[in-house]
Protein backbone atom coordinates (compact mmCIF):
# COMPACT_ATOMS: atom_id res chain seq x y z
CA UNK A 1 0.00 0.00 0.00
CA UNK A 2 1.35 3.46 -0.98
CA UNK A 3 2.17 5.68 2.00
CA UNK A 4 1.29 9.12 0.63
CA UNK A 5 2.35 10.86 3.86
CA UNK A 6 5.85 9.44 3.44
CA UNK A 7 6.00 10.74 -0.14
CA UNK A 8 4.75 14.15 0.98
CA UNK A 9 7.33 14.49 3.75
CA UNK A 10 10.07 13.32 1.41
CA UNK A 11 9.74 16.27 -0.95
CA UNK A 12 7.89 19.42 0.09
CA UNK A 13 7.73 22.19 -2.48
CA UNK A 14 8.94 25.59 -1.30
CA UNK A 15 6.16 28.10 -0.76
CA UNK A 16 5.26 30.02 -3.89
CA UNK A 17 5.08 33.81 -3.74
CA UNK A 18 3.51 34.28 -7.19
CA UNK A 19 -0.27 34.67 -6.59
CA UNK A 20 -1.50 32.83 -9.70
CA UNK A 21 0.81 29.91 -8.83
CA UNK A 22 -0.55 29.95 -5.25
CA UNK A 23 -4.06 29.67 -6.71
CA UNK A 24 -3.01 26.80 -9.01
CA UNK A 25 -1.75 24.80 -6.01
CA UNK A 26 -4.82 25.44 -3.83
CA UNK A 27 -7.80 23.05 -3.67
CA UNK A 28 -10.65 24.48 -5.79
CA UNK A 29 -14.04 24.86 -4.11
CA UNK A 30 -17.20 24.07 -6.07
CA UNK A 31 -17.98 26.86 -8.52
CA UNK A 32 -14.39 28.13 -8.85
CA UNK A 33 -12.36 26.35 -11.54
CA UNK A 34 -10.08 29.13 -12.65
CA UNK A 35 -9.40 32.83 -12.27
CA UNK A 36 -11.15 35.39 -14.46
CA UNK A 37 -8.89 36.93 -17.11
CA UNK A 38 -9.27 40.23 -15.23
CA UNK A 39 -8.16 38.63 -11.93
CA UNK A 40 -5.09 37.05 -13.53
CA UNK A 41 -4.18 40.33 -15.22
CA UNK A 42 -4.50 42.32 -11.97
CA UNK A 43 -2.51 39.75 -9.95
CA UNK A 44 0.35 39.72 -12.45
CA UNK A 45 0.49 43.52 -12.54
CA UNK A 46 0.45 43.67 -8.74
CA UNK A 47 3.25 41.09 -8.46
CA UNK A 48 5.48 43.21 -10.71
CA UNK A 49 4.85 46.29 -8.52
CA UNK A 50 4.45 44.54 -5.16
CA UNK A 51 7.19 46.48 -3.35
CA UNK A 52 5.43 49.84 -3.81
CA UNK A 53 4.05 51.34 -0.58
CA UNK A 54 0.57 52.12 -1.96
CA UNK A 55 -1.18 50.19 -4.72
CA UNK A 56 -4.77 50.71 -5.82
CA UNK A 57 -6.43 47.90 -7.74
CA UNK A 58 -9.86 48.10 -9.31
CA UNK A 59 -12.27 45.36 -10.39
CA UNK A 60 -15.89 45.59 -11.46
CA UNK A 61 -18.50 45.01 -8.74
CA UNK A 62 -18.89 41.22 -8.69
CA UNK A 63 -15.50 40.75 -10.37
CA UNK A 64 -13.95 38.72 -7.53
CA UNK A 65 -12.00 41.27 -5.45
CA UNK A 66 -12.06 39.06 -2.34
CA UNK A 67 -10.26 36.17 -4.06
CA UNK A 68 -7.67 38.59 -5.46
CA UNK A 69 -7.13 40.14 -2.02
CA UNK A 70 -6.69 36.76 -0.31
CA UNK A 71 -4.16 35.60 -2.92
CA UNK A 72 -2.18 38.85 -2.53
CA UNK A 73 -2.26 38.48 1.28
CA UNK A 74 -1.04 34.87 1.04
CA UNK A 75 1.71 35.90 -1.40
CA UNK A 76 3.01 38.61 0.97
CA UNK A 77 2.83 36.25 3.94
CA UNK A 78 4.74 33.55 2.03
CA UNK A 79 7.39 36.07 0.95
CA UNK A 80 7.94 37.86 4.27
CA UNK A 81 6.79 35.41 6.95
CA UNK A 82 5.24 38.43 8.73
CA UNK A 83 1.63 39.30 9.73
CA UNK A 84 -0.84 40.48 7.10
CA UNK A 85 -4.07 42.29 8.02
CA UNK A 86 -7.18 42.18 5.81
CA UNK A 87 -9.84 44.86 6.51
CA UNK A 88 -13.48 45.04 5.36
CA UNK A 89 -16.24 47.60 6.09
CA UNK A 90 -18.73 45.22 7.80
CA UNK A 91 -18.79 42.12 10.03
CA UNK A 92 -20.83 40.37 7.37
CA UNK A 93 -18.02 40.85 4.83
CA UNK A 94 -15.54 39.59 7.42
CA UNK A 95 -17.55 36.38 7.62
CA UNK A 96 -17.78 36.06 3.83
CA UNK A 97 -14.02 36.56 3.49
CA UNK A 98 -13.26 33.94 6.15
CA UNK A 99 -15.60 31.46 4.45
CA UNK A 100 -13.91 32.02 1.09
CA UNK A 101 -10.45 31.62 2.65
CA UNK A 102 -11.58 28.39 4.32
CA UNK A 103 -12.91 26.94 1.04
CA UNK A 104 -9.62 27.77 -0.70
CA UNK A 105 -7.46 26.40 2.10
CA UNK A 106 -5.87 29.80 2.86
CA UNK A 107 -5.14 30.10 6.62
CA UNK A 108 -7.18 33.02 8.01
CA UNK A 109 -8.39 33.97 11.48
CA UNK A 110 -11.01 36.51 12.60
CA UNK A 111 -10.32 39.55 14.76
CA UNK A 112 -11.99 38.74 18.09
CA UNK A 113 -13.20 41.45 20.46
CA UNK A 114 -12.05 41.24 24.04
CA UNK A 115 -9.15 38.83 23.57
CA UNK A 116 -5.49 39.24 22.54
CA UNK A 117 -4.45 39.17 18.88
CA UNK A 118 -4.36 35.62 17.51
CA UNK A 119 -0.91 33.98 17.79
CA UNK A 120 -1.06 32.57 14.25
CA UNK A 121 -1.56 36.10 12.94
CA UNK A 122 1.20 37.60 15.11
CA UNK A 123 3.62 34.88 13.96
CA UNK A 124 2.79 35.35 10.28
CA UNK A 125 1.08 31.97 9.88
CA UNK A 126 -2.48 33.18 9.18
CA UNK A 127 -4.10 36.28 7.69
CA UNK A 128 -6.23 38.24 10.16
CA UNK A 129 -9.61 39.44 8.83
CA UNK A 130 -11.45 42.22 10.67
CA UNK A 131 -13.49 45.38 10.16
CA UNK A 132 -11.95 48.82 9.73
CA UNK A 133 -13.22 49.67 13.22
CA UNK A 134 -11.25 46.77 14.70
CA UNK A 135 -8.08 48.69 13.81
CA UNK A 136 -9.25 52.32 13.86
CA UNK A 137 -10.45 53.00 17.41
CA UNK A 138 -9.08 54.76 20.51
CA UNK A 139 -8.46 51.47 22.35
CA UNK A 140 -7.03 49.59 19.39
CA UNK A 141 -5.31 46.32 20.29
CA UNK A 142 -2.89 47.04 17.45
CA UNK A 143 -1.58 50.06 19.38
CA UNK A 144 -1.68 53.85 19.05
CA UNK A 145 1.16 56.23 18.28
CA UNK A 146 3.13 56.92 21.46
CA UNK A 147 2.33 53.55 23.03
CA UNK A 148 4.94 50.85 23.52
CA UNK A 149 5.26 48.11 20.88
CA UNK A 150 2.45 48.69 18.41
CA UNK A 151 1.80 45.61 16.25
CA UNK A 152 3.96 45.61 13.11
CA UNK A 153 2.66 44.06 9.92
CA UNK A 154 4.03 43.32 6.46
CA UNK A 155 0.93 44.61 4.68
CA UNK A 156 -2.66 45.72 5.05
CA UNK A 157 -5.29 44.81 2.45
CA UNK A 158 -8.18 47.31 2.37
CA UNK A 159 -11.16 45.58 0.80
CA UNK A 160 -13.94 47.80 -0.57
CA UNK A 161 -11.76 50.84 0.15
CA UNK A 162 -14.35 53.00 -1.63
CA UNK A 163 -16.96 51.91 0.95
CA UNK A 164 -14.70 52.53 3.94
CA UNK A 165 -14.55 56.33 3.77
CA UNK A 166 -17.59 56.95 5.98
CA UNK A 167 -16.72 53.97 8.23
CA UNK A 168 -13.21 55.29 8.91
CA UNK A 169 -14.47 58.85 9.48
CA UNK A 170 -17.05 57.47 11.91
CA UNK A 171 -14.19 55.95 13.95
CA UNK A 172 -12.81 59.48 14.46
CA UNK A 173 -16.19 61.16 15.08
CA UNK A 174 -17.50 62.04 18.54
CA UNK A 175 -21.28 62.52 18.81
CA UNK A 176 -22.70 64.03 22.00
CA UNK A 177 -26.28 62.86 21.47
CA UNK A 178 -29.37 64.53 22.92
CA UNK A 179 -31.04 61.22 23.73
CA UNK A 180 -28.40 60.07 26.24
CA UNK A 181 -26.40 63.19 27.18
CA UNK A 182 -28.67 66.21 26.72
CA UNK A 183 -27.01 68.25 29.49
CA UNK A 184 -23.58 68.06 27.84
CA UNK A 185 -25.14 68.76 24.41
CA UNK A 186 -26.76 71.94 25.79
CA UNK A 187 -23.56 73.10 27.50
CA UNK A 188 -21.54 72.69 24.30
CA UNK A 189 -24.16 74.55 22.26
CA UNK A 190 -24.21 77.38 24.86
CA UNK A 191 -20.49 77.96 24.27
CA UNK A 192 -21.28 79.11 20.72
CA UNK A 193 -24.60 80.97 20.99
CA UNK A 194 -22.91 84.37 20.68
CA UNK A 195 -20.96 83.18 17.60
CA UNK A 196 -24.17 82.09 15.87
CA UNK A 197 -25.74 85.43 16.77
CA UNK A 198 -22.75 87.20 15.18
CA UNK A 199 -23.41 85.42 11.87
CA UNK A 200 -27.22 85.92 12.09
CA UNK A 201 -27.95 82.23 12.67
CA UNK A 202 -29.21 82.35 16.27
CA UNK A 203 -32.85 81.80 15.24
CA UNK A 204 -31.91 78.70 13.21
CA UNK A 205 -29.81 77.41 16.11
CA UNK A 206 -32.72 77.82 18.56
CA UNK A 207 -35.07 75.92 16.23
CA UNK A 208 -32.52 73.13 15.77
CA UNK A 209 -31.99 72.77 19.54
CA UNK A 210 -35.76 72.73 20.14
CA UNK A 211 -36.10 69.96 17.54
CA UNK A 212 -38.27 71.87 15.08
CA UNK A 213 -35.56 72.33 12.41
CA UNK A 214 -33.81 69.38 10.74
CA UNK A 215 -30.92 71.35 9.24
CA UNK A 216 -27.28 71.17 10.41
CA UNK A 217 -25.09 74.15 11.32
CA UNK A 218 -21.31 74.24 11.40
CA UNK A 219 -19.76 76.08 14.35
CA UNK A 220 -17.81 79.05 12.87
CA UNK A 221 -14.17 77.98 12.68
CA UNK A 222 -12.87 81.07 14.53
CA UNK A 223 -15.28 80.49 17.42
CA UNK A 224 -14.34 76.81 17.53
CA UNK A 225 -10.64 77.67 17.89
CA UNK A 226 -11.36 80.26 20.60
CA UNK A 227 -13.27 77.70 22.69
CA UNK A 228 -11.05 74.64 22.25
CA UNK A 229 -9.93 74.60 25.89
CA UNK A 230 -13.50 74.93 27.16
CA UNK A 231 -14.67 72.10 24.88
CA UNK A 232 -11.77 69.90 25.98
CA UNK A 233 -12.55 70.56 29.64
CA UNK A 234 -16.20 69.60 29.19
CA UNK A 235 -15.52 66.43 27.22
CA UNK A 236 -12.72 65.31 29.54
CA UNK A 237 -15.24 64.65 32.31
CA UNK A 238 -17.26 62.42 29.92
CA UNK A 239 -14.24 60.65 28.42
CA UNK A 240 -15.42 57.23 29.64
CA UNK A 241 -18.56 57.57 27.48
CA UNK A 242 -16.48 58.20 24.37
CA UNK A 243 -13.57 55.87 25.12
CA UNK A 244 -13.15 54.62 21.54
CA UNK A 245 -12.94 58.15 20.09
CA UNK A 246 -11.72 60.59 22.77
CA UNK A 247 -8.08 59.35 22.82
CA UNK A 248 -7.91 60.07 19.07
CA UNK A 249 -9.32 63.62 19.28
CA UNK A 250 -8.23 65.06 22.65
CA UNK A 251 -4.97 66.50 21.26
CA UNK A 252 -6.31 67.19 17.76
CA UNK A 253 -9.44 69.29 18.32
CA UNK A 254 -7.84 72.12 16.36
CA UNK A 255 -7.97 69.86 13.28
CA UNK A 256 -11.73 69.25 13.60
CA UNK A 257 -15.10 70.61 12.47
CA UNK A 258 -18.00 70.97 14.93
CA UNK A 259 -21.60 70.49 13.74
CA UNK A 260 -24.92 71.05 15.52
CA UNK A 261 -28.10 69.13 14.68
CA UNK A 262 -31.28 68.45 16.65
CA UNK A 263 -29.90 65.00 17.56
CA UNK A 264 -26.23 65.64 18.37
CA UNK A 265 -23.26 67.95 18.77
CA UNK A 266 -20.72 66.37 16.41
CA UNK A 267 -16.94 66.72 16.39
CA UNK A 268 -15.18 65.19 13.38
CA UNK A 269 -11.71 65.78 11.89
CA UNK A 270 -11.27 67.67 8.63
CA UNK A 271 -9.46 64.52 7.41
CA UNK A 272 -9.32 61.16 9.28
CA UNK A 273 -6.21 61.05 11.50
CA UNK A 274 -4.93 57.66 10.28
CA UNK A 275 -1.33 58.53 11.22
CA UNK A 276 -2.36 57.84 14.85
CA UNK A 277 -2.15 54.12 14.00
CA UNK A 278 1.44 52.96 13.31
CA UNK A 279 0.19 49.48 12.34
CA UNK A 280 -1.54 51.02 9.34
CA UNK A 281 0.51 54.13 8.67
CA UNK A 282 3.92 52.44 8.79
CA UNK A 283 2.93 49.25 6.97
CA UNK A 284 5.42 48.86 4.10
CA UNK A 285 2.66 47.69 1.74
CA UNK A 286 -0.93 48.93 1.51
CA UNK A 287 -3.27 47.47 -1.10
CA UNK A 288 -6.50 49.43 -1.69
CA UNK A 289 -9.06 47.23 -3.43
CA UNK A 290 -11.83 49.27 -4.99
CA UNK A 291 -14.74 48.81 -7.35
CA UNK A 292 -14.39 50.54 -10.70
CA UNK A 293 -15.76 53.90 -9.59
CA UNK A 294 -15.08 57.00 -11.66
CA UNK A 295 -13.38 59.02 -8.90
CA UNK A 296 -10.73 57.76 -6.46
CA UNK A 297 -9.55 61.02 -4.88
CA UNK A 298 -11.26 60.06 -1.61
CA UNK A 299 -8.68 57.26 -1.17
CA UNK A 300 -6.00 59.97 -0.98
CA UNK A 301 -7.97 62.15 1.45
CA UNK A 302 -9.02 59.31 3.76
CA UNK A 303 -5.92 57.11 3.83
CA UNK A 304 -3.14 59.55 2.83
CA UNK A 305 -2.34 57.29 -0.14
CA UNK A 306 0.24 58.30 -2.71
CA UNK A 307 -1.56 60.31 -5.47
CA UNK A 308 0.65 58.72 -8.16
CA UNK A 309 -0.40 55.25 -7.02
CA UNK A 310 -4.07 56.21 -7.26
CA UNK A 311 -3.46 57.72 -10.70
CA UNK A 312 -1.77 54.48 -11.81
CA UNK A 313 -4.38 52.10 -10.40
CA UNK A 314 -4.19 48.49 -11.56
CA UNK A 315 -7.24 47.61 -13.60
CA UNK A 316 -8.26 45.26 -16.36
CA UNK A 317 -9.93 45.96 -19.68
CA UNK A 318 -11.92 42.76 -19.28
CA UNK A 319 -15.66 43.03 -18.60
CA UNK A 320 -15.54 39.98 -16.31
CA UNK A 321 -17.80 40.66 -13.37
CA UNK A 322 -20.10 43.05 -15.24
CA UNK A 323 -23.52 41.48 -14.86
CA UNK A 324 -26.76 41.91 -16.80
CA UNK A 325 -28.87 44.62 -15.17
CA UNK A 326 -32.21 45.85 -16.50
CA UNK A 327 -32.41 49.33 -14.96
CA UNK A 328 -35.94 50.77 -15.01
CA UNK A 329 -36.98 54.29 -13.96
CA UNK A 330 -40.73 54.54 -13.20
CA UNK A 331 -40.70 58.37 -13.28
CA UNK A 332 -40.00 58.18 -17.03
CA UNK A 333 -42.96 55.86 -17.72
CA UNK A 334 -46.21 57.20 -19.18
CA UNK A 335 -48.40 56.39 -16.17
CA UNK A 336 -48.42 57.69 -12.61
CA UNK A 337 -46.28 55.32 -10.54
CA UNK A 338 -47.43 55.09 -6.90
CA UNK A 339 -46.11 53.50 -3.69
CA UNK A 340 -48.66 50.68 -4.06
CA UNK A 341 -47.13 49.79 -7.44
CA UNK A 342 -43.70 49.41 -5.76
CA UNK A 343 -45.19 47.30 -2.99
CA UNK A 344 -47.12 45.13 -5.44
CA UNK A 345 -44.05 44.43 -7.60
CA UNK A 346 -41.75 43.37 -4.76
CA UNK A 347 -44.49 41.15 -3.26
CA UNK A 348 -45.27 39.61 -6.67
CA UNK A 349 -41.58 38.82 -7.27
CA UNK A 350 -41.17 37.15 -3.88
CA UNK A 351 -44.53 35.32 -3.68
CA UNK A 352 -45.47 34.51 -7.29
CA UNK A 353 -42.13 34.34 -9.10
CA UNK A 354 -40.35 32.95 -6.00
CA UNK A 355 -37.18 35.01 -6.50
CA UNK A 356 -35.34 37.27 -4.06
CA UNK A 357 -36.86 40.73 -3.69
CA UNK A 358 -34.91 43.54 -1.96
CA UNK A 359 -35.44 47.25 -1.24
CA UNK A 360 -32.59 49.68 -0.51
CA UNK A 361 -33.38 52.95 1.30
CA UNK A 362 -31.11 55.68 2.65
CA UNK A 363 -32.22 55.72 6.32
CA UNK A 364 -34.10 53.88 9.07
CA UNK A 365 -36.81 56.55 8.83
CA UNK A 366 -37.32 55.81 5.12
CA UNK A 367 -37.44 52.07 5.87
CA UNK A 368 -40.54 52.45 8.09
CA UNK A 369 -42.71 53.17 5.02
CA UNK A 370 -42.16 49.58 3.87
CA UNK A 371 -42.80 47.80 7.17
CA UNK A 372 -46.36 46.65 6.24
CA UNK A 373 -45.29 44.69 3.16
CA UNK A 374 -41.64 43.75 3.83
CA UNK A 375 -39.23 42.69 6.56
CA UNK A 376 -37.14 45.67 7.67
CA UNK A 377 -33.59 44.71 8.72
CA UNK A 378 -32.62 46.42 11.99
CA UNK A 379 -29.02 46.32 13.21
CA UNK A 380 -25.99 44.55 11.76
CA UNK A 381 -26.82 41.13 13.25
CA UNK A 382 -30.27 41.08 11.68
CA UNK A 383 -28.81 42.31 8.38
CA UNK A 384 -26.34 39.41 8.47
CA UNK A 385 -29.09 36.90 9.31
CA UNK A 386 -31.43 38.06 6.55
CA UNK A 387 -28.67 38.24 3.92
CA UNK A 388 -27.65 34.66 4.77
CA UNK A 389 -31.27 33.49 4.52
CA UNK A 390 -31.64 35.18 1.13
CA UNK A 391 -28.36 33.68 -0.10
CA UNK A 392 -29.40 30.21 1.05
CA UNK A 393 -32.86 30.80 -0.53
CA UNK A 394 -34.63 30.07 2.76
CA UNK A 395 -36.59 33.30 2.29
CA UNK A 396 -37.49 35.33 -0.80
CA UNK A 397 -38.31 38.60 0.96
CA UNK A 398 -39.24 41.30 0.37
CA UNK A 399 -36.47 42.57 2.67
CA UNK A 400 -35.63 46.25 3.26
CA UNK A 401 -32.05 47.36 4.06
CA UNK A 402 -31.32 50.91 5.24
CA UNK A 403 -28.09 52.61 4.09
CA UNK A 404 -26.53 49.32 2.94
CA UNK A 405 -25.25 50.24 -0.49
CA UNK A 406 -22.10 48.16 0.11
CA UNK A 407 -21.18 44.95 1.87
CA UNK A 408 -24.22 42.91 0.82
CA UNK A 409 -23.73 40.27 -1.86
CA UNK A 410 -26.91 38.72 -3.22
CA UNK A 411 -26.07 36.53 -6.23
CA UNK A 412 -28.43 34.39 -8.30
CA UNK A 413 -32.05 33.95 -7.19
CA UNK A 414 -31.27 35.55 -3.81
CA UNK A 415 -32.06 38.87 -5.55
CA UNK A 416 -33.74 39.23 -8.94
CA UNK A 417 -35.62 42.47 -8.11
CA UNK A 418 -33.74 45.32 -6.44
CA UNK A 419 -35.66 48.52 -5.73
CA UNK A 420 -33.59 51.58 -4.82
CA UNK A 421 -35.94 54.06 -3.16
CA UNK A 422 -34.63 57.64 -3.04
CA UNK A 423 -31.23 59.25 -3.48
CA UNK A 424 -28.57 57.68 -1.21
CA UNK A 425 -27.47 60.89 0.50
CA UNK A 426 -26.05 59.39 3.72
CA UNK A 427 -27.17 59.52 7.34
CA UNK A 428 -24.43 60.97 9.56
CA UNK A 429 -24.36 64.66 10.52
CA UNK A 430 -21.15 65.11 8.51
CA UNK A 431 -22.61 63.49 5.36
CA UNK A 432 -25.86 65.46 5.60
CA UNK A 433 -24.01 68.73 6.19
CA UNK A 434 -21.67 67.98 3.28
CA UNK A 435 -24.64 67.19 1.02
CA UNK A 436 -26.21 70.53 1.96
CA UNK A 437 -23.02 72.60 1.72
CA UNK A 438 -21.93 71.15 -1.63
CA UNK A 439 -25.39 70.69 -3.14
CA UNK A 440 -25.14 70.65 -6.93
CA UNK A 441 -21.32 70.59 -6.92
CA UNK A 442 -19.03 67.85 -8.17
CA UNK A 443 -17.95 66.83 -4.65
CA UNK A 444 -21.37 65.54 -3.68
CA UNK A 445 -22.13 64.30 -7.21
CA UNK A 446 -19.12 61.96 -6.97
CA UNK A 447 -20.37 60.58 -3.64
CA UNK A 448 -23.88 60.00 -4.98
CA UNK A 449 -22.57 58.37 -8.17
CA UNK A 450 -20.46 56.00 -6.12
CA UNK A 451 -23.37 54.99 -3.87
CA UNK A 452 -25.76 54.51 -6.78
CA UNK A 453 -23.13 52.46 -8.61
CA UNK A 454 -22.56 50.28 -5.56
CA UNK A 455 -26.25 49.98 -4.75
CA UNK A 456 -27.24 48.64 -8.15
CA UNK A 457 -24.40 46.12 -7.88
CA UNK A 458 -25.86 44.36 -4.83
CA UNK A 459 -28.25 42.11 -6.74
CA UNK A 460 -26.10 40.87 -9.62
CA UNK A 461 -22.69 39.43 -8.87
CA UNK A 462 -20.52 38.37 -11.79
CA UNK A 463 -20.91 38.01 -15.54
CA UNK A 464 -23.44 35.16 -15.44
CA UNK A 465 -25.85 36.92 -13.08
CA UNK A 466 -28.86 39.13 -13.83
CA UNK A 467 -31.18 41.45 -11.92
CA UNK A 468 -33.93 44.03 -12.52
CA UNK A 469 -33.18 47.37 -10.83
CA UNK A 470 -35.98 49.87 -10.15
CA UNK A 471 -34.84 53.43 -9.37
CA UNK A 472 -37.86 54.86 -7.54
CA UNK A 473 -38.35 58.44 -6.37
CA UNK A 474 -38.26 61.84 -8.07
CA UNK A 475 -34.87 62.72 -6.55
CA UNK A 476 -32.97 59.68 -7.82
CA UNK A 477 -34.82 59.78 -11.17
CA UNK A 478 -33.94 63.43 -11.81
CA UNK A 479 -30.31 62.78 -10.77
CA UNK A 480 -30.00 59.92 -13.26
CA UNK A 481 -31.75 61.92 -16.00
CA UNK A 482 -29.18 64.74 -15.77
CA UNK A 483 -26.47 64.31 -18.42
CA UNK A 484 -23.85 66.13 -16.33
CA UNK A 485 -24.02 63.38 -13.68
CA UNK A 486 -23.30 60.59 -16.17
CA UNK A 487 -19.56 61.34 -16.35
CA UNK A 488 -19.21 60.21 -12.72
CA UNK A 489 -20.51 56.70 -13.47
CA UNK A 490 -18.49 53.88 -15.05
CA UNK A 491 -18.91 53.16 -18.75
CA UNK A 492 -20.70 49.82 -18.13
CA UNK A 493 -23.29 51.45 -15.86
CA UNK A 494 -23.75 54.36 -18.28
CA UNK A 495 -24.47 51.91 -21.09
CA UNK A 496 -27.00 49.98 -18.98
CA UNK A 497 -28.69 53.23 -17.87
CA UNK A 498 -28.96 54.45 -21.47
CA UNK A 499 -30.77 51.26 -22.43
CA UNK A 500 -32.89 51.42 -19.26
CA UNK A 501 -34.02 54.99 -20.00
CA UNK A 502 -35.15 53.95 -23.51
CA UNK A 503 -36.98 50.87 -22.20
CA UNK A 504 -38.64 52.89 -19.41
CA UNK A 505 -40.04 55.41 -21.89
CA UNK A 506 -41.72 52.55 -23.79
CA UNK A 507 -43.62 51.25 -20.73
CA UNK A 508 -47.23 52.52 -20.73
CA UNK A 509 -48.92 50.87 -17.74
CA UNK A 510 -48.33 48.95 -14.51
CA UNK A 511 -49.21 45.71 -16.33
CA UNK A 512 -46.69 46.58 -19.05
CA UNK A 513 -44.04 47.15 -16.34
CA UNK A 514 -44.70 43.77 -14.69
CA UNK A 515 -44.54 42.01 -18.09
CA UNK A 516 -41.22 43.75 -18.85
CA UNK A 517 -39.74 42.61 -15.51
CA UNK A 518 -41.09 39.09 -16.09
CA UNK A 519 -39.27 38.88 -19.43
CA UNK A 520 -35.97 39.39 -17.61
CA UNK A 521 -36.76 36.88 -14.86
CA UNK A 522 -38.00 34.29 -17.40
CA UNK A 523 -34.88 34.85 -19.57
CA UNK A 524 -36.66 36.02 -22.71
CA UNK A 525 -33.88 36.03 -25.34
CA UNK A 526 -35.03 39.35 -26.82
Amino acid sequence: MVDFRKLKSKKTKPKSIEPTEIFRRLPKPEGINDLYTSQTEILQKWFDRRNERDIVLKLHTGGGKTLVGLLIAQSIQNETGEPVLYLTPTTQLVQQTLEKADKLGIPAVPYVKGGPLNNDFVNGKAIMVGTYKALFNGKSKFGLRGEANPQKIAAVILDDAHAAFSVVRDSFTLNVETKDNYTRYSELVDLFRKSFKDIDKLGTLEDIVSGSDYSILEVPYWAWHEQLDAVREQLKSDSDKYGLVWPLLRDQLHLCHALVSKDAFTITPILPLVNAFPTFYEAPRKIYMSATIADDSEIIRTFDANPDSVKNALQSRSLAGVSERMILIPELMSFEFQQEHSEGIIKWAADKKEVGSVVLVSSDEAAKVWSKVATVAKGSKEVERLVTQLQEEKIRGPVVFANRYDGIDLPGDSCRILLMNGLPSGTSNYELFKASAFYGGTTITRVLAQRIEQGIGRGARGAGDHCVILLVGSDISSWVAKDANFQFLTSATRAQLDIGIEVSKEIESARDLVETIQRSIDRDKE
